[in-house]
C-alpha cells in the first residue's frame, strides 16, 4: 500500500475511532457524554551530453528505462518570458528546463517544473512513428528566439522526406503557451503518418511530502482517469481511443497538454526511486499527407499552479482534476466557499475560521441531538445497570425493558452516532482541500503562522525529536490540549482498558497532525473548541424529571 493510502487510512481510522467508537462504548457502557528582450539569435552554449531519450511507441515497460547513450553535441538557449523561464535545446527542438515565476504573491519563489538534472528526457519531443525517422534525437535549426514576442521556433529536415517545424508561443496573461507543429511532405508520394508528443514534469524540486500527491490524469471524453506516480513507475498507463487532454501534476502545480485534434493514444510513465520525473505522451490519429502539402497540429499547454479559476478559464474541464474522487463535490463546494470568504477578508486564515464556523452552524441541529442523546444516556445509566442485573439470565426480557426505558426517556442510542457519521465526508473533503490547495501555499494568517500550507513552526531546536522533527509547532499542541479538554467534559464510566484507548487518542492524533499544513490543524483545533462550547452549553441544561422506578 503506497504512502498516500496509508496516510489517508490513518486519518480515516482516527476519525472513526474518535466518532463511532466512543458511541459504541456508550451503548455497551454508557459514559458521560523575471524577462529581457532579445531580437537577434543568441550565441548558443555548446555542450556535450548524453543523447536525449526518444519518444517511445508501444514498448515494453523495461525498454522505457534503457535510453540510448551515444554522445551527441547540442546547443542550449535560455529564454525568459513573463511567467515562464525555459532552457531549450536544439537536440529535438525541445525544452530541458522550465521554471514558473510570478505565479503568486510578489516575491514568490520560482517553481521548477522541468529539471534536466533530474533524469533523462526532455519535454515536447516529437516523433513520427513507423517512418524510421527519429526527430526526437535530431539536431534542429533555431529559426527564432524572441523574448519580447514570446516566440521560439525550431526546424529540422529529413531530405526528400519531411520538414518539421516546432513553434512555441508564450502567453502574456498566464503561465501557458501554444505549441504548434508543422509537418511538410517533401517526398513525391502521399504518406500516412501520425505524431507523438511528450511532456514531462520533475519532482526533484518538490518537497518530500509532495511526492504522494503526484498524479497523472487522462481525459477520454467520457471519463477522467487519475493514476498515482508510484503506480506508473512500475507499469506505464496506456489508454487508446478518444484522448481529449492529459495532465501530469505534482501537489500544487501541473503541466496540461491539450491537442486541438482529439488524440487516439495516451501513455504516462515515471522514473526514479522515489519518483523523480513523470512523463506523458499523446499520439495523434493517422492522417494522409500529399506531396508538398503541410499539416498543422496545435496544442494548448498550461504550466502553472492548479488554481480553480485558471483551469476553468480554458472551458475544457481542466478544473475537474481538483474535484475528482468520491468526495469531489464536497471539495468543490468548500473550495468555492473559501475563495468567496477570502475575497471579503483577504486572508485565507480567516476564511478557514469563518467557513469552519459556518459548517459547525449548519450541523448544529444534528450535533445538538447527538449531545442531548449522550447526556440522556448518562442519566439513565443507573437504571440500565439495574435492568441488566435484574434480568441477567433473561436476555429477551432485558432487551424489552431497555427499549421501554429508552422510550420513556426519549433516548435514541443511534442519535449520538449518526450525526457525527454524516459529517465525516465534510471533514475528509476539508482535509483534502486544506492540504492540497495551492491558494494556501505561502498564505499567512496571524502572528507566527506565516504559511498555511506548512507547519506553524515557531522556532527550530538544535536537535531532532524522533517522529516529530526539530520544529516547535504550536497549533498541534493546542489541538491535543483541546481534545484532552473535550474528553474531560465527559467522565468515563467504561472499562479501564477502553478508557486508556481514548486517553491516548489525543497523543496519537498529535503525532499525525504535528507536521501537517497549519491550515488543516487550525480547522481541527477550531472545530474542537466549537464542540467544547456546545458541550458546555448542553451540560448546563437539566434533563426533564422522571419519577424514579423501583
Amino acid at each position: 500500500m503506497d504512502s498516500e493510502k496509508r496516510f489517508f487510512l490513518a486519518i480515516f481510522l482516527s476519525i472513526l475511532i474518535l466518532t463511532v467508537y466512543p458511541y459504541y462504548l456508550r451503548k455497551i457502557n454508557p459514559p458521560v457524554p523575471s524577462s529581457q528582450t532579445q531580437t537577434e539569435l543568441p550565441q548558443p552554449l555548446t555542450t556535450t551530453m548524453p543523447k536525449t531519450d526518444s519518444i517511445v511507441d508501444k514498448v515494453a515497460p523495461s525498454e522505457l528505462s534503457q535510453p540510448a547513450t551515444p554522445i551527441r553535441k547540442e546547443n542550449k538557449y535560455n529564454f525568459s518570458h513573463k511567467f515562464l523561464e525555459a532552457e531549450f535545446t536544439d537536440l529535438g527542438g525541445a525544452i530541458i528546463d522550465l521554471k514558473l515565476k510570478n505565479w503568486g504573491k510578489p516575491g514568490s519563489e520560482k517553481i521548477v517544473l522541468i529539471d534536466s538534472q533530474s533524469g533523462n528526457g526532455a519535454a515536447f519531443l516529437t516523433k513520427i512513428p513507423g517512418q524510421g525517422i527519429d526527430f526526437a534525437n535530431k539536431i534542429f535549426t533555431l529559426e527564432t528566439l524572441n523574448e519580447k514576442q514570446g516566440e521560439v521556433v525550431f526546424s529540422a529536415e529529413e531530405p526528400n522526406q519531411w520538414l518539421l517545424r516546432k513553434k512555441y508561443k508564450f502567453s502574456e496573461n498566464k503561465p501557458a503557451f501554444d505549441f504548434q507543429i508543422e509537418l511538410q511532405n517533401l517526398s513525391a508520394e502521399t504518406k500516412n503518418f501520425a505524431l507523438q508528443v511528450t511532456t514531462k514534469i520533475s519532482l526533484s524540486g518538490a518537497h518530500n511530502n509532495d511526492l504522494p500527491y503526484a498524479q497523472a490524469y487522462i481525459h477520454t471524453g467520457d471519463k477522467l482517469q487519475s493514476i498515482q506516480a508510484a503506480k506508473i513507475e512500475k507499469t506505464p498507463k496506456i489508454l487508446e481511443g478518444r484522448i481529449l487532454w492529459q495532465v501530469i501534476a505534482m501537489k500544487y502545480f501541473a503541466i496540461i497538454l491539450k491537442p486541438e485534434k482529439i488524440a487516439e493514444f495516451s501513455k504516462v510513465w515515471a522514473d526514479g526511486k522515489p519518483v523523480k520525473n513523470m512523463y506523458g505522451m499523446v499520439k495523434t490519429a493517422t492522417e494522409k499527407l500529399d506531396p508538398g502539402a503541410i499539416a498543422t497540429f496545435n496544442f494548448k499547454v498550461y504550466s502553472g499552479p492548479q488554481y480553480y479559476n485558471a483551469l476553468k478559464s480554458y472551458k475544457s474541464g481542466f478544473e475537474e482534476i481538483l474535484s475528482l474522487g468520491f468526495f469531489g463535490i464536497f471539495k468543490l463546494w468548500l473550495l468555492l466557499a473559501l475563495q468567496w470568504v477570502h475575497k471579503l477578508f483577504g486572508n485565507y486564515g480567516w476564511a478557514i475560521v469563518i467557513v469552519t464556523m459556518a459548517i459547525k452552524l449548519i450541523f448544529t441541529p444534528l450535533t445538538h441531538i447527538s449531545f442531548e442523546s449522550m447526556k440522556k444516556m448518562q442519566q439513565i445509566q443507573p437504571k440500565m445497570k439495574s435492568i441488566q442485573e435484574r434480568y441477567k439470565d433473561d436476555k429477551a426480557k432485558q432487551h424489552k425493558e431497555t427499549m421501554e426505558l429508552y422510550k420513556k426517556y426519549k433516548v435514541n442510542p443511534m442519535a449520538g452516532c449518526l450525526p457525527m457519521l454524516i459529517q465525516i465526508p465534510i471533514f475528509i473533503a476539508f482535509y483534502q482541500i486544506l492540504s492540497q490547495t495551492v491558494e494556501l501555499k505561502g498564505a499567512p494568517f496571524i502572528w507566527w503562522i506565516k504559511d498555511l500550507s506548512e507547519p506553524d513552526k515557531l522556532f527550530t531546536l538544535s536537535f531532532t525529536i524522533p517522529f516529530l522533527g526539530n520544529g516547535i509547532n504550536i497549533l498541534p499542541l493546542l489541538m491535543v490540549g483541546s481534545m484532552v479538554w473535550q474528553q474531560e467534559l465527559t467522565p468515563q464510566t467504561a472499562a479501564p482498558e477502553q478508557q486508556q484507548i481514548m486517553r491516548i487518542m489525543p497523543i496519537f492524533m498529535g503525532f499525525i497532525f504535528y507536521n501537517l499544513p497549519s491550515g488543516l490543524v487550525l480547522y481541527w483545533f477550531l472545530n474542537n473548541m466549537l464542540s467544547i462550547f456546545h458541550q458546555l452549553f448542553i451540560k448546563g441544561k437539566a434533563l426533564p424529571h422522571h419519577e424514579e422506578e423501583a
